[in-house]
């Protein structure tokens, strides 16, 4: 059989007997001779503590105790031939049989204690103590309750009573500024209205700044465009007007055989000495006559052109020529010299060349000359360097010799002969050679020019 089956056969077994046991007790008890009202004691249980109510049992209950331990010494005995699972079984039987006779043995005590004649009377219960008990009760309860909660949710709990506080909104700012200010809605609704109206004003003026500053973009940018517009017509109409162009004279201040152009693309040292290296190797001119050269370059103004010349161009000036050489004359000496120059070849036992200036200011031309003797030589080199010449360029010295009854300073070399000689033939002119020969043509012409435009 099932142990289930058995435990409910047992426990009606054990009721039966106890009823068998307890009959005539309860038989005796009759209703009608109940002298108070027996009080419910489920009810006072659950509703009183057991403090204040009690319950004086004055019977004993021995035929209970005799039931109980009857029954005890039957299961006793049945055990002994009962197998260990079944014992276990018969345990169980035992603790819900004594369960199950519980109530009865208290239903007994209260019938006995509410039909003696001597058993006191029940004590009234004092609900005021009740209430006052429960509620120390529940605040226990509730105490305990907080104190076992775990850590976690009393974190949760603080976290969202922080994040309550944190939200806030235009109400509670409204409110909290009133206590603080201690102003009213009024006044508030007033101060609000009045920052609408500066902000209204303050956009309205940033507005108007803005169309100030776009409309001095645009009449900037219109000034600048008629400017331009006005500019560009000037320009047009100045270039539709022909331009005058100047026409430069060669300069003369000697007779000369012949005359010939030397071209410089740039007036530089290199073009310069290049340029008259190449005139003295190819020319061809008679014994005695004269070549001059008259050095010109482009002229970028378009305002200028030569005599029997194609195209605009300009005269290299005393200075340019000086510059493009890189020679270190004094700038005494260039002031006093005049802008025009001749620089030609001169036909006697070879090409040999010379230079004649126009001078303002004797007396400063004569001593910025002295000043260049120290580099004359060098910086006229290799034009005016001879052929068949073997003193050095550096470190010579001038002397005072006489031609033709004209004063000269000279660079002699060891058999006596002009190495580099100039020469004032008169206050006028300035006159650079490297022979005596050619110096001496050079005054004949000279003074032939000076006779011919005194007549």
């Amino acid at each position: 059989m099932d142990p289930l089956e058995n435990k409910e056969n047992n426990d009606k077994e054990m009721q039966d007997k106890v009823v068998e046991i307890l009959g005539d007790d309860i038989k005796e008890i009759k209703p009608e001779e109940k002298a108070e009202p027996v009080l419910n004691l489920e009810n006072l249980k659950s509703s009183t503590s057991p403090e204040t109510f009690q319950v004086n049992q004055t019977k004993p209950l021995s035929d209970l105790e005799k039931a109980v331990s009857l029954i005890s010494s039957q299961s006793e005995q049945k055990s002994s031939k009962i197998s260990p699972e079944q014992k276990t079984v018969m345990k169980e039987e035992k603790t819900s049989a004594t369960e199950n006779i519980k109530p009865i043995l208290e239903k007994k005590s209260i019938l006995e204690n509410g039909l003696g004649k001597k058993s006191p009377p029940a004590p009234r219960v004092e609900m005021p103590n009740l209430q006052k008990e429960i509620s120390e009760k529940q605040t226990t309860q509730t105490k305990t309750e907080k104190n076992s909660k775990p850590p976690e949710m009393i974190g949760k709990e603080k976290q969202k009573k922080s994040f309550m506080k944190t939200i806030r909104t235009y109400q509670s700012d409204v409110v909290e500024t009133m206590k603080k200010q201690k102003t009213s809605l009024t006044s508030m609704v007033i101060a609000e209205k009045k920052k609408g109206r500066r902000k209204k004003s303050k956009n309205e003026s940033k507005q108007k700044q803005n169309g100030k500053k776009i409309l001095s973009v645009i009449m900037t940018l219109l000034i600048i465009i008629v400017a331009g517009l006005a500019v560009y017509f000037i320009i047009k109409q100045k270039s539709a007007v022909p331009q005058t162009v100047s026409e430069l004279s060669i300069p003369s201040f000697i007779f000369s055989d012949y005359t010939r152009e030397l071209y410089l693309n740039r007036v530089r040292r290199e073009d310069i000495i290049s340029g008259l290296e190449k005139e003295k190797k190819e020319i061809s001119i008679p014994l005695g006559d004269v070549l001059q050269l008259y050095l010109t370059t482009k002229d970028n103004s378009k305002q200028f052109v030569i005599k029997n010349t194609n195209g605009y161009k300009l005269l290299v000036t005393t200075e340019s020529y000086f510059d493009g050489i890189e020679a270190n004359v004094p700038p005494s000496l260039i002031r006093s010299l005049s802008s025009n120059f001749i620089i030609g070849y001169h036909s006697s036992l070879g090409n040999n060349p010379f230079l004649v200036f126009k001078v303002k200011s004797y007396n400063s031309a004569f001593a910025g000359m002295l000043k260049w003797e120290k580099t004359m030589y060098r910086d006229l080199a290799p034009v005016f360097v001879r052929d068949n010449s073997k003193i050095k360029l550096d470190n010579n010295n001038f002397e005072d010799i006489v031609i033709a009854n004209k004063d000269v300073r000279a660079i002699l070399n060891d058999e006596g002969k002009i190495e580099l000689a100039y020469s004032f033939p008169n206050p006028n002119t300035l006159v650079i050679v490297n022979n005596e020969t050619t110096l001496r043509e050079m005054f004949r012409r000279i003074t032939n020019s000076q006779l011919e435009r005194k007549d």
